[in-house]
């Protein structure tokens, strides 16, 4: 996805400038006194959390509608055909088109945070500039609930629905758990949900799926499984590397309960923008600071959000239970 979908720059640089605003600092020469009993690491650590595999996946980011409630998406097809020349009756053949359209509905999310004058000057002390660490946690925020969207739907929303539970999509059972299966048969599994998705969509290269993602203890079992082809022995996982050069295999953790708890989904879709979307009409904002009373501050952030927008039901297909 690309950043300027994601995020509103200018939105940014209005708070920049409210930051530098006379009459308030982030940055006060301070002393912290020492400590003859209790060693300070100099670094700060901070917590880690799992890739953000839906926002890497190439599915692009569409900031059409605005503050629209409902964004609609339109596709046309032909229909009709020929009919032999020569006869002299009234019944030619006709062309025609026709629409297919997609409704999907806006949600607007937004927090905010605030801080005091004195907060600001005490974490000051320990060199954390505590305002930009506040704008930095609105935005991995929000880049994990747009991760979550995409591959989960809208939370609250009850028709909403993310690459993992679309009820579109086409699914089928795995040959069994990760853990019960041969080499050969997580091959299978995850070779036959390839060519399967293949096959409806008739290689249509805008909806042959170009990647699948998989729980993520999936995909660290098809790494560490050998498969013996005539090649030699290989990992299940880049055996099917081999065999689908043009396919990303990635985890998510998310896929452990798409389907209920203990339930898991693995898709091979495509990525490409003929076959979904992800709709994000107004991208996070940031408002300016504003200062609430004599020492104490706050900012606000919004955006807007639809979630997955799937333009071709056959551009994806799931494999439960693996």
């Amino acid at each position: 996805m690309k950043i300027g979908n994601l995020y509103d720059l200018n939105s940014f640089k209005r708070f920049m400038d409210s930051a530098r605003a006379p009459g308030f600092t982030d940055a006060y020469a301070g002393s912290v006194l020492q400590r003859n009993l209790t060693q300070v690491d100099p670094q700060i650590f901070e917590k880690k959390y799992p890739e953000l595999s839906f926002v890497n996946s190439g599915i692009e980011a569409d900031n059409s509608g605005g503050y629209a409630r409902r964004i609609q998406s339109m596709r046309k097809r032909e229909q009709g055909g020929f009919t032999t020349a020569g006869d002299v009756s009234g019944n030619k053949g006709k062309i025609s088109m026709a629409g297919e359209d997609n409704v999907i509905k806006v949600v607007e999310r937004e927090s905010h945070s605030e801080w005091s004058d004195s907060e600001v000057r005490e974490a000051e002390l320990q060199n954390i500039n505590l305002v930009s660490d506040y704008v930095s946690a609105h935005n991995r925020i929000y880049m994990r609930e747009v991760d979550e969207i995409g591959y989960l739907g809208v939370p609250d929303v009850s028709a909403s629905a993310g690459l993992l539970n679309y009820a579109g999509f086409t699914s089928g059972a795995a040959t069994g758990a990760i853990g019960t299966l041969t080499a050969q048969e997580m091959y299978d599994d995850i070779s036959d949900l390839i060519t399967s998705q293949h096959n409806a969509v008739n290689n249509t290269p805008e909806y042959m799926a170009n990647r699948v993602d998989m729980p993520v203890y999936v995909l660290n079992t098809l790494a560490k499984t050998i498969l013996n082809t005539t090649a030699g022995p290989a990992s299940v996982l880049n055996a099917l590397k081999a065999n689908y050069p043009g396919v990303e295999f990635r985890g998510t953790f998310r896929a452990d309960n798409a389907g209920g708890a203990g339930v898991s989904h693995t898709i091979a879709y495509s990525n490409n923008n003929e076959a979904m979307k992800m709709r994000i009409p107004t991208p996070l904002t940031v408002g300016e600071i504003i200062k609430v009373s004599s020492f104490d501050y706050r900012v606000d952030s919004k955006y807007r959000i639809a979630g997955l927008d799937v333009l071709e039901d056959t551009a994806g297909y799931i494999l439960t239970g693996l």
